[in-house]
């Protein structure tokens, strides 16, 4: 079988390796059937993997860690491995991990969250007789002192009455004693592993970390901090009376957050940073990463922030999450904070050598401040947004195992089984596998790395490549260490780069000019440019050129909410297969060669494969693109009308058996079309475009649409208009 005809069949049909994972939140009591219902509709849309995660809605009956616990536990994952589905255990009771739902700090009371704050002379005084081991680092001229002790911090618990604020919210847990991580492994994972290590390896394949912190939530003005850390501090040639500027308000956002305060970054601010990232790598992530590769097992999940680097070299599968909204499809998603997320811990992976990058997708992306009102066009637009950046490990946030009462309002929306676009997921699901698929062994065509370091990874800067459809890498200073310079290029696991893009600072131009000398620049000017050509300017689309199995291939997106219609040269093209990943079909276009048109409507993308255009079935005109989709959506007549659906019906005569019928409605939010009683195809957002080509008879056709409304209208009686004409 040549190349390219086995990477077609693949793409198209990707294994279930490549399955998306969702987050499951196992948030109510625990019942057989309804469990194993549960998985094997998972199985049938096309999912093939979840993420165990308890989740507020957990009785109390039911304990965390508890035999009560395990039973339903070792229920689950059996039903798993009977269905063939993959097992990422979650490590924590509920979020941040590290704290096994409070029963580190009942274990040992000192293994409480610690931290330092500035406080009155008064309070201080109130602490230090309150605590025996809190202790003043420094004191200030105006009689206020700097005090290590308990922090308070909690986190998000199991059960009802332990969310943020709530008296039962569990308490954090020291993740920087070495002591306290201990602990927290010897009840959580130790334990897991003693229920189920027959499943481990083969159904069980990771443990999943959630954004571990240090202090907990709902610490205040605490600052995370180790006990002795003051000498370490000094040695470096810091001051402690400096981290006052830790406490400083100024109303300015630091790194892209809201919850800091610093008048100026000073060498002890800097020095303290770098401590307490090295101190949580070394001591938490360093113990969890061991322990899983000890176990036949890959640490999973993400840290705290989008731009946090150096710890993701201590996971086995790289990951971020994409949450809040924090990129959007109306505004592009280039020059956020945290749009550097999906792309950095991808590149990541790839300078590792790691096969799988994750992403937990979709968290509260909600529109207008309204929880459930996230459409399937959002979801889309999400999933490729990742897709074009490298992740190659889909897990969805979230499908719900009940929404029963408050658990509907738990971080919605479910994106799953409880949303209205369910009995078509194998839509989204087959499309994450062909694009995970597609970027796992796979290689780019980057030859430029944009210098990046822990915390400090350009985005605003770089937006310009992407729109001018430049492909480059991050590569973060740590590695850059320890890659090699040959033949005026900088090589690291498979890949080389030509120029190294540097708009870090002096610093990092001091730290490695000598190892790169012209290879290292400061600015894009005079960087390599796109190997391809566009007949217009594009800066809503987005490509990466791969090589796979010995294959050249061409992914394009366009991000932008307007239709990208454009003649494309690809230099060295010849008889292009093209692969529509949505839909699953591949098809060559007569005359395509290093020319052709690319048309992408807005969310859509396309697959180019060199050399594959006779292993494609499906043969196109050149001007295929021009196809006239009719505006019907007048033509319609309305029949039903219920709470969230609507009908319409279309009578229409055809002279002969087989004629072409296509048209296109607009609408909200979800349309399906039927057309003689028949299913025809479902549209997710509009204009919704229906091709009957095949379906019609001779004489009268019915063709009938369904509208089903957003969600929202069912969880939050949101009112949310839908229907043809919306």
């Amino acid at each position: 079988m040549e190349t390219q005809e086995k990477l077609l069949r693949e793409v198209l049909q990707p294994g279930m390796e490549f399955t998306p994972i969702p987050f499951w939140f196992f948030n109510d009591a625990f019942d057989e059937e309804r469990v194993k219902n549960q998985l094997t509709d998972y199985v049938e849309k096309g999912v093939n993997g979840l993420v165990l995660h308890p989740r507020i809605g957990v009785p109390r009956q039911m304990p965390y860690l508890s035999e009560e616990y395990f039973r339903a536990v070792r229920f689950i994952v059996k039903t798993a491995a009977e269905l063939k589905m993959k097992v990422v255990l979650y490590d924590e009771g509920m979020y941040p991990s590290g704290s096994a739902h409070g029963m580190v700090v009942q274990a040992n009371p000192e293994y409480a969250s610690k931290g330092i704050i500035i406080l009155d002379a008064d309070k201080a005084q109130e602490k230090l007789a309150a605590e025996k081991n809190a202790q003043v680092l420094a004191e200030f001229s105006d009689g206020r002192r700097l005090v290590y002790g308990f922090a308070g911090g909690t986190i998000r618990g199991i059960h009802f009455g332990e969310d943020d604020g709530q008296p039962g919210a569990p308490k954090a847990a020291d993740i920087l004693n070495p002591d306290a991580v201990d602990e927290f492994i010897r009840l959580t994972h130790d334990r897991y592993y003693e229920e189920l290590k027959e499943y481990f390896g083969a159904t069980v394949i990771a443990f999943f970390t959630d954004e571990p912190s240090a202090l907990g939530r709902g610490a205040g003005r605490y600052r995370a901090w180790v006990k002795g850390m003051e000498k370490e501090l000094e040695a470096a040639g810091g001051r402690v009376e400096e981290l006052e500027a830790l406490f400083v308000k100024t109303g300015k956002a630091v790194a892209g957050r809201s919850d800091i305060v610093e008048t100026k970054e000073n060498v002890t601010v800097r020095l303290y940073r770098q401590l307490i990232k090295r101190k949580l790598r070394e001591i938490f992530y360093a113990r969890l990463s061991g322990w899983c590769e000890a176990h036949g097992i890959s640490l999973i999940g993400h840290p705290a922030e989008s731009n946090d680097i150096e710890e993701e070299l201590y996971f086995h599968i790289p990951g971020q999450d994409l949450i809040m909204r924090r990129v959007a499809p109306e505004t592009g998603g280039l020059r956020e904070f945290d749009s550097v997320q999906a792309k950095l811990s991808a590149d990541i992976a790839r300078h590792l050598g790691r096969r799988r990058n994750a992403n937990e997708c979709f968290g509260v992306c909600y529109r207008d401040k309204i929880p459930w009102y996230m459409t399937a066009g959002d979801m889309k637009w999400y999933i490729d947004w990742l897709g074009l950046r490298g992740v190659n490990l889909f897990i969805p946030h979230a499908f719900y195992y009940s929404v029963e009462g408050e658990r509907k309002g738990e971080r919605p929306p479910d994106v799953g089984p409880n949303n209205i676009w369910w009995k078509h997921y194998r839509r989204f699901s087959d499309y994450m596998k062909r694009l995970s698929w597609l970027m796992t062994d796979s290689v780019n065509n980057a030859e430029i790395a944009v210098l990046c370091d822990n915390n400090n990874a350009p985005y605003e800067e770089i937006a310009c490549l992407y729109e001018n459809q430049v492909e480059f890498n991050y590569l973060p200073a740590a590695l850059l260490e320890q890659a090699e310079v040959s033949g005026a290029e900088v090589h690291i696991e498979g890949y080389a780069y030509t120029k190294v893009l540097n708009v870090l600072g002096q610093r990092y131009t001091d730290r490695f000019a000598d190892k790169l000398g012209d290879i290292l620049v400061s600015g894009t000017e005079g960087l390599p440019v796109s190997e391809i050509r566009l007949g217009q300017s594009c800066p809503t689309l987005r490509k990466i050129h791969l090589r796979k199995q010995g294959a050249e291939l061409y992914l394009f997106g366009n991000e932008g909410s307007e239709p990208i219609c454009t003649q494309m040269t690809i230099p060295g093209m010849k008889d292009p297969g093209f692969v529509d990943l949505w839909r699953g079909k591949a098809y060559s276009v007569e005359g395509a060669g290093e020319t052709f048109c690319l048309s992408l409507q807005p969310s859509e993308t396309l697959l180019v494969v060199k050399d594959a255009a006779k292993f494609c079935g499906e043969s196109r005109a050149a001007d295929w693109y021009r196809t006239e989709y009719p505006d019907w959506t007048e033509r319609f007549a309305q029949t039903v009308k219920n709470e969230n659906s609507a009908e319409y019906v279309l009578s229409l005569q055809a002279k002969e058996a087989g004629e072409p019928v296509r048209f296109l409605v607009r609408g909200e939010e979800m349309v399906e079309c039927f057309c003689n009683g028949r299913f025809a195809d479902v549209s997710f957002w509009g204009g919704h475009r229906f091709d009957l080509t095949g379906m019609i008879r001779q004489g009268e056709n019915e063709i009938r649409l369904v509208v089903t409304g957003n969600a929202a209208n069912i969880y939050e009686h949101a009112d949310i208009a839908f229907g043809l004409g919306e």
